[in-house]
């Protein structure tokens, strides 16, 4: 064995040595094991819809059978795909139960003129008010499943069992993990759009000023940032593994997280087009970084100031924060009540858009300028990468809804629908408590990874 490689599993520098300096995985390979997210919500959607319309008096989503199944079809492919077991195996079974319970929704009653008014669009045209934002299922399934994605890998890249392919890489090169981070603010992002669309007040329409904006940012930031100095402080005082070059040697992902709503709306003070800022942010960052000296520095600088010491965490902001208004213009788009049924149709259009554009700059960045995405400094590759994702799964699900309750009748289309119909159970509760679900999970990491020796667990 190398002497400069610690021999001791057991030891915090063995623990630091196995994840430096990997090289990720192929974006076929992620976008494989990833592919397993989008058929369990497939599996589930078309089965619930088929009890639904068996039998719409006596539907329960809550009941310990649907449970078990959510489970089963959320919990158990996304274990064996992150670990390696049965792959194809998984896949083919995803495949083989959709198509199943997919030919058990019975077609949509027959309309003699196909050219008619759609008879969920009087639904739409009644319960429509401007300004009015509604939970959008397809939303809360994609966020949540982000955030279980997240969850696990932080927790199994501890293990034997996950492979190191699929974590965090040192540099250059592409992951699951790297794309779970990505993931992670664009949909936090999405979500936050919320926050700088106009709202209903009294029955009028209000935009809210910049101050409004900075002191709703500044209140939501506080939180993160006081768990981003807590855990910087638990870390150091309990001398637990950190890897330097991740985010840097004081820097952590809550300064990050903590950081993006304050500088949101001082963003769109500058331009009011989200798509604008956050293109305009990437090609200024990539120039400097590639045509600069910048990009030798950030790669190669001794951690001798503070600055330099967290150079990952800090210049990767920029990143970070360009990610984040690009999921925020993104929900721009899908978070306010669409006034019509075609509308809400179109919004599959614009969502394409997104995806098709974001996958363009990718390959023109990637394969024309020859740049390799980086996670660790959250270059213009990288950032268009977990876009273009993010944009096609966000697509896909909302594709799902579209197909499988197209095929409900119209009285079952849009009301009367039982609580676990829309959201799985499971999902529902980490959507609803995403900030929560994340830092137990962080804490539940480091509290397992202090009483047990992940690394001498065999399964």
């Amino acid at each position: 064995m190398d002497p400069l490689v610690p021999s001791d599993p057991t030891t915090k520098e063995y623990k630091e040595w196995r994840v430096s300096d990997l090289d990720g995985s192929s974006l076929t390979e992620i976008h494989m094991v990833l592919s397993t997210v989008v058929l369990s919500y497939w599996c589930w959607k078309c089965k619930t819809a088929a009890e639904f319309h068996r039998n719409p008096a006596k539907f329960s989503g809550r009941s310990w059978q649907h449970f078990v199944f959510e489970c089963t079809v959320f919990l158990v492919p996304m274990f064996m795909a992150l670990t390696e077991h049965y792959l194809y195996t998984t896949i083919a079974v995803l495949i083989g139960t959709g198509i199943y319970y997919r030919k058990q929704i019975p077609n949509a009653p027959y309309r003699a003129d196909k050219w008619a008014p759609d008879p969920r669009a009087d639904s739409f045209k009644q319960s429509f008010a401007p300004g009015k934002i509604t939970p959008k299922s397809y939303l809360s399934i994609y966020r949540a499943e982000m955030m279980l994605l997240t969850c696990f890998c932080i927790l199994a890249v501890d293990f034997n069992v996950f492979p190191l392919k699929f974590a965090k890489v040192e540099t250059f090169g592409t992951s699951i993990m790297d794309l779970g981070v990505g993931s992670f603010v664009f949909s936090a992002g999405v979500v936050g759009a919320k926050s700088v669309l106009p709202k209903r007040v009294d029955g009028k329409i209000v935009a809210l000023s910049l101050w409004q904006q900075l002191k709703a940012g500044l209140w939501t930031s506080l939180p993160v940032l006081v768990l981003g100095i807590a855990r910087f402080v638990l870390t150091e005082s309990v001398d637990y593994q950190k890897h330097a070059t991740e985010y840097g040697t004081h820097w952590n992902f809550f300064f990050t997280l903590g950081l993006l709503p304050i500088c949101v709306p001082l963003g769109l003070s500058l331009c009011g087009d989200l798509r604008v800022t956050s293109m305009a942010l990437l090609v200024v960052y990539q120039a400097l970084y590639s045509l600069t000296p910048l990009g030798n520095w950030l790669e190669h600088a001794d951690r001798t100031n503070i600055v330099a010491a967290n150079r990952e965490g800090i210049f990767s902001f920029v990143g970070y924060l360009a990610m984040f208004l690009l999921g925020m213009s993104l929900g721009q788009e899908v978070l306010p009540d669409a006034p019509t049924f075609k509308a809400r149709r179109m919004r599959l259009v614009s969502v394409l858009g997104v995806w098709t554009t974001a996958l363009i700059s990718f390959f023109l960045f990637s394969f024309v300028l020859g740049i390799e995405p980086s996670r660790r400094f959250a270059n213009a590759p990288y950032c268009f990468w977990v876009a273009g994702f993010n944009a096609a799964m966000l697509w896909v699900f909302m594709v799902i809804e579209e197909d499988v309750d197209s095929k409900l009748p119209p009285q079952l289309a849009r009301a009367g629908r039982p609580a676990g119909y829309e959201v799985p159970v499971i999902l529902e509760a980490i959507n609803v408590n995403s900030l929560t679900t994340f830092l137990v999970a962080n804490l539940l990491t480091g509290a397992i990874n202090m009483q047990v020796e992940t690394l001498l667990c065999t399964t």
